[in-house]
């Protein structure tokens, strides 16, 4: 019994003296090879700084001599970093040493590793390093089981550029996977104007994810020249399209579109309603403030709120509409109305303006006041005159309000 146990003992000391063996030549190789890796970067960078601006004709021959393998993952590293630095000339050196290493072609081949994680370094290096060559690959990529290796391809053409990388793009916006094809709009959205015609060229074939995604792309890059094309998928057949092409044409910002939103506030699909009523809201065109204000009847919440925002957005003539609104007939409409003059100020400065030596301007905030007091949107009135630094306002509201008297000294 004795001796079982002392050969357990044993064992087990044995075993945690090999682990810390394990554990220290691990550690003693890795920072021997990460005090290699400095050494060479301090020896290198030079000669790749002098090739980048613009020192012989190859990299190589800068150098004087073929770099030792153990060499080219530092070479590879100092050359990522500097391209990211880099524009023209310079850029396109630092990626034809790339090219001239074999780099590119490792990285290219490295797509086709077992290893995931491999695979998306690679996709994600050969956009830094500018390999407009490896569009194809990448493309190839798309197919990858790995959603995180499909989405560094998708950002290297992205950085990339071209027709092809553009209409390699457009083409996932079919994913099912309604993530990815967020994230791919944000990619297209980022390389602007250029990737107008082939998302137009493509719109037909497209899902409706892949549409509605277009339009938000199309918003986001603003191609005032296709205000038409947005005008008439505002009157599409399927309600979700009308909705994003209003938006579309609001983030335009064009006044040319304000008629057809104007429409659109009659649509029978409500989000088609509060899409265009936040849209005239960006555009800000004062020939939308009457049809706003009708829209402030809306029976939905969300056309009400945005058609209200949208009048405040709209400066001086849309706050008078919206004073307008406090004799209006339907009680949500004064509703918005008020809710909207409370968050733009306009109820704390008609208050303040209550003791004013002016007496036309007094006479106007007593009527606002008064008109707001009849709607019964009290709240706000009531803080006031609990609140207002000014003693001579808290008194003059508390005259005015029902159920308050005389403030106690």
């Amino acid at each position: 019994m004795y001796q079982a146990l002392a050969i357990a003992i044993l064992s087990i000391g044995l075993l945690f003296l090999g682990l810390v063996t394990w554990i220290l030549a691990n550690k003693t190789w890795r920072e021997s090879r990460e005090a290699y890796v400095r050494m060479r970067s301090r020896d290198l960078e030079p000669a790749v700084l002098r090739y980048a601006h613009g020192e012989g004709r190859s990299l190589m021959a800068v150098m004087g001599d073929v770099p030792r393998r153990r060499d080219r993952p530092v070479l590879l590293a100092l050359l990522l970093e500097q391209v990211q630095r880099v524009k023209g000339i310079e850029h396109e050196r630092l990626s034809r040493a790339l090219d001239e290493l074999g780099l590119l072609a490792e990285m290219t081949a490295d797509l086709r590793h077992r290893r995931w994680w491999r695979r998306a370094k690679a996709a994600e290096h050969l956009g830094l390093a500018g390999a407009r060559g490896a569009v194809e690959a990448l493309t190839v990529a798309f197919r990858d089981p790995s959603v995180d290796v499909r989405m560094r391809a998708a950002k290297s053409l992205g950085a990339l550029g071209g027709s092809a990388s553009i209409r390699a793009l457009v083409g996932t916006l079919n994913e099912p996977d309604r993530w990815s094809t967020i994230r791919i709009a944000d990619i297209l959205a980022g390389m602007g104007p250029p990737v107008v015609g082939e998302l137009l060229g493509a719109f037909p074939r497209l899902s409706k994810a892949g549409k509605l995604a277009t339009l938000d792309i199309l918003g986001r890059v603003r191609p005032f020249d296709r205000r038409d094309w947005l005008e008439a998928c505002a009157r599409d057949a399927d309600a979700d399209v009308r909705a994003r092409s209003c938006r579309a044409l609001g983030r335009i910002g064009d006044p040319a579109a304000v008629p057809v939103l104007v429409t659109a506030l009659g649509d029978p699909a409500w989000p088609v309603r509060a899409m265009a009523a936040k849209a005239l809201g960006w555009i800000g065109s004062t020939a939308a403030v009457e049809p706003l204000s009708g829209a402030l009847r809306d029976a939905e919440w969300w056309v009400r709120s945005n058609a209200a925002h949208a009048l405040r957005a709209g400066g001086e003539a849309g706050v008078r509409a919206l004073e307008r609104m406090l004799d209006d007939g339907d009680v949500y409409a004064r509703h918005q109305a008020i809710l909207m003059l409370e968050e733009s100020g306009v109820v704390d400065r008609n208050a303040s303006d209550l003791t004013l030596e002016d007496p036309g301007r007094r006479s106007e905030a007593l009527s606002f006041v008064q008109r707001l007091i009849e709607s019964g949107q009290l709240q706000r009135l009531r803080a006031l005159a609990a609140e207002h630094p000014d003693r001579t306002v808290r008194e003059q509201l508390r005259s005015l309000l029902p159920g308050l008297g005389p403030e106690s000294a």
